[in-house]
């Protein structure tokens, strides 16, 4: 395997092939990063899109699951995967980040320039907080949401985060073994495990600066939340022992 020190994204796809646009990930090719598109089964041209592109941009990648999993194990089959292909120096990042691009790519050198002013980091979140010089456009249902689904969190879970569900996430290689290594309970609150796994390494927040809500979304919060009740309580019971 080569020694490398890179940039590389795992991004989870499910029945992409009219939302998807591999155009502004081309783009990113300027900060040098690798993307790894997961295709999590996908019943439509999804993995075929990828894969031609794959031909035309050798920083492209198509990991192809057999199955229609979920997100949580879309990510994490990613992330163990690409570990195992790639020996990543202690510099390097490795993240996933969501195919809408819902957060932009050009947050990435902000996001490292922020965790600079810290002394040590192991993992930067995207957050997407309201704030005065930011454009954080997100429909007041999904706010509401995001905010009641941060407080029970809280409370359920001594998760101390403003925000655990942006799906912009960076990673030194050193935790991939921690975070990713046991599937998880959650489907659709995989994230809120990972911080718990995570919980003697230093994860900071980054607020974004840019951040849309893309149409088509594939989780539909309001119609999922007895579930995702249902698996935090699940968390809860695996990783709070008081």
């Amino acid at each position: 395997m080569n020694h490398i020190h890179m940039i590389a994204l795992i991004v989870p796809c499910y029945n992409e092939e009219k939302r998807i646009n591999l155009e502004s990930f081309v783009q990113g090719d300027s900060m040098g990063i690798e993307f790894y598109f997961v295709d999590d089964g996908s019943k439509d041209r999804t993995a075929s899109i990828i894969e031609e592109a794959s031909k035309k941009y050798p920083f492209i990648h198509l990991v192809k699951l057999a199955k229609n999993s979920g997100k949580a194990e879309a990510v994490r089959q990613g992330m163990i995967e690409v570990q195992k292909k790639v020996n990543f120096d202690d510099d390097s990042w490795l993240g996933f980040w969501d195919a809408d691009l819902a957060t932009p790519l050009s947050e990435i050198p902000k996001m490292l320039q922020y965790a600079s002013h810290y002394r040590h980091v192991d993992s930067i979140w995207c957050s997407r907080v309201y704030r005065l010089g930011a454009d954080v456009r997100r429909s007041p249902l999904r706010h509401y949401l995001g905010r009641g689904f941060a407080t029970l969190v809280g409370e359920l879970l001594h998760v101390k985060s403003y925000d655990t569900q942006c799906g912009a996430k960076l990673f030194k290689p050193s935790t991939i073994q921690t975070a990713f290594s046991e599937k998880f309970i959650g489907k659709w609150v995989f994230d809120v495990e990972i911080l718990l796994r995570l919980k003697n390494y230093s994860v900071i927040e980054y607020p974004v600066t840019e951040w849309r809500d893309v149409p088509g979304s594939k989780v539909k919060i309001s119609r999922e939340i007895f579930r995702v009740l249902w698996e935090i309580l699940k968390i809860r019971k695996k990783y709070i022992k008081n």
